[in-house]
């Protein structure tokens, strides 16, 4: 946490708060000391000068009174003095400054603290601010007898000023002095925290090294004597954290390595259930996100299964272990979700074992055992059925054997083709390196495919163009291979294009790659059955039964174009048609 004052300002504020309370004690005692002492000899002065009046108009004849005010108005005239003669009732009967035709406009008297103390004590004054001359007066009374008015109380007021002058330079000498120490203790202050700092500097810097990862640096010089057991415990601390931090590091490299090198995707929860931590092949699988921290297995994956079982993962205080299945994007994943010993940072691992190809080869499995089964026994039926017919019957022999046969041995082509064609897929799978591509003509290749096909169309009008222009006349294949692709690409055309079909071998070029496409006027493929007709044995639904075939023609067409370092896709309908179909493949230029 980043402080807001430095240590010289702190260090300043703290010498200044001691030096004024240093100071302002002492000031303050001394001023209330000397201000009673001024206070005592003031009050002790004005009532030697009120027993001195007293005795002056005591020995003063004055018939009435208003004789006696003129006597008051001379003596006040001879010194700074306001002498007021207040019966007992308060009221003002003359005063040395105010005639003393106006002396009855003057308040009474009766509440003043000296009145009210010299009736019951004889003597008393106060101290107070008087607004009439504006300044501080001490109001000294007593009671006495005066003739000719009788009993009354004597009041003298006298100016405060000269304690207050006094007091006022004082005041401002203390304060000049706690200023100029103020200033004087600042600089010293400030003098001595940077001459500290600098001796700190060398410890600043092994810190703030320590922060940029900079682990080899050390404290070489101490400030004191009493800090050198802070060098060398500062010392041995980064000595201790590079070699604590070396290890950290080589075991991190390690098990990111380890991690990284899992082909399976794996993620870390915390204790609240999001994702604090991932491996490489996380990321790359699931790139559908720029952020994964701090999300749930649900906004990811959207999948209340797989955040319940999280959820009873996180929820259970022993080390427990749940197992699912997910789909996510058309893929399939076997999720283990791992609760660990130790809970303080990790609190579950997700697993996710992609079995996408183990579902397909299941599915390739049945399709295989479901097509393989299909297509076999419907001409074994045929060949049972015939035979027996032929061999209980043999007038039936007699007349009919000849076509009989035919049928029996068209049924056995039959099983021997998809026998064939099982074993030439198995054969370029098992035996990719056989393939050994070179600088061939495709037209040749073309034409003599057409040729092998054309007792395929039977009764059906079909034209065959050939349209490939000079720029992809030769690619980089193997002419029976690729003559075997073409062969089984127009017979399928054959089997879809209507009685007037049209079949055009096209061709355009793309930097280091040529693409063939053998293009019919036939129905097309639906778009989500596209990426499944090359798949072994899969025929597509709305033609399943109607047309002959075994499901494995593109199947071929596939492992045969990869060997020879192509792709293979369709494209349906036909760009610019709303019908049509374009079985597309790539292969390499000619060198």
């Amino acid at each position: 946490m980043k402080n807001r004052y430095s240590l010289k300002i702190k260090l300043i504020i703290s010498f200044w708060v001691v030096l004024v309370i240093a100071l302002a004690i002492p000031s303050y005692y001394f001023m209330n000391t000397v201000e009673e002492e001024v206070k005592k000899e003031t009050i002790k002065s004005v009532s030697d000068r009120m027993s001195i009046l007293v005795w002056s108009l005591s020995n003063n004849e004055s018939e009435n009174l208003s004789l006696l005010d003129e006597v008051i108005k001379e003596i006040g005239e001879t010194g700074q003095d306001r002498i007021s003669i207040i019966n007992l009732e308060g009221v003002v009967l003359a005063d040395s400054m105010v005639p003393f035709d106006q002396v009855g406009r003057i308040e009474s008297h009766r509440a003043r603290e000296e009145f009210v103390n010299a009736l019951s004590h004889g003597d008393g004054y106060s101290v107070r601010h008087s607004s009439t001359v504006d300044r501080h007066l001490i109001y000294y009374a007593r009671k006495v007898d005066l003739e000719p008015v009788g009993e009354v109380v004597l009041r003298m007021a006298t100016p405060y000023a000269t304690m207050d002058s006094f007091f006022e330079r004082v005041s401002t000498g203390l304060w000049q002095m706690v200023l100029l120490s103020l200033v004087f203790s600042g600089l010293l202050v400030f003098l001595l925290v940077r001459k500290l700092t600098t001796k700190f500097q060398p410890m600043i810097s092994l810190a703030q090294a320590i922060g940029r990862g900079d682990y080899q640096k050390r404290i070489t010089s101490s400030p004191g004597r009493e800090f050198d057991p802070l060098v060398e415990a500062i010392n041995e601390m980064a000595r201790s954290i590079e070699s604590n931090i070396e290890v950290v590091s080589l075991q991190k490299m390690e098990l990111q390595t380890i991690l990284n090198g899992l082909n399976d995707s794996l993620a870390a929860l915390d204790n609240t259930g999001r994702i604090m931590s991932f491996n490489q092949a996380f990321k790359d699988t699931f790139s559908h996100y720029n952020h994964y921290f701090g999300k749930r297995p649900i906004e990811m994956f959207h999948n209340s299964q797989l955040q319940e079982c999280c959820n009873q993962v996180l929820s259970s205080h022993e080390v427990r272990t749940q197992s699912l299945e997910i789909e996510f994007k058309g893929r399939h994943y076997d999720v283990n979700i791992v609760s660990p010993e130790d809970r303080k940072m990790i609190g579950a691992i997700l697993v996710f074992h992609d079995i996408t190809n183990i579902k397909r080869l299941e599915n390739i499995r049945k399709d295989f055992v479901a097509n393989a089964s299909h297509e076999l026994r419907t001409p074994l039926t045929s060949i049972k059925g015939y035979t027996e017919t032929l061999l209980e019957n043999r007038d039936i022999l007699e007349k009919k054997g000849n076509e009989f046969l035919g049928v029996i041995i068209k049924n056995t082509n039959n099983m021997i083709r998809l026998l064939d064609d099982i074993l030439q897929l198995s054969k370029i799978e098992s035996e990719p390196e056989k393939i050994v591509v070179k600088s061939i003509a495709i037209k040749p290749v073309v034409e003599k495919s057409w040729t092998n096909c054309r007792h395929y169309i039977q009764d059906k009008s079909v034209s065959f163009i050939t349209d490939l222009d000079d720029e992809c006349a030769r690619v980089m294949g193997e002419p029976e291979y690729l003559g075997h692709v073409f062969q089984n690409l127009i017979e399928n055309s054959i089997k879809f294009v209507p009685d007037d079909g049209q079949i055009r071998v096209v061709c355009r070029t793309s930097k280091d790659k040529v693409h063939i496409g053998v293009m019919d006027n036939g129905p097309g493929i639906p778009r989500d059955e596209q990426q499944r007709v090359f798949e072994r044995f899969y025929r597509v639904k709305k033609f399943k039964g109607k047309v002959k075939g075994t499901g494995l023609g593109l199947a071929i067409c596939r492992n045969i174009i990869r060997n020879m370092g192509g792709e293979i896709w369709v494209e349906s309908p036909v760009s610019g048609r709303k019908d049509g179909c374009v079985i597309w493949f790539s292969l390499p230029k000619a060198i």
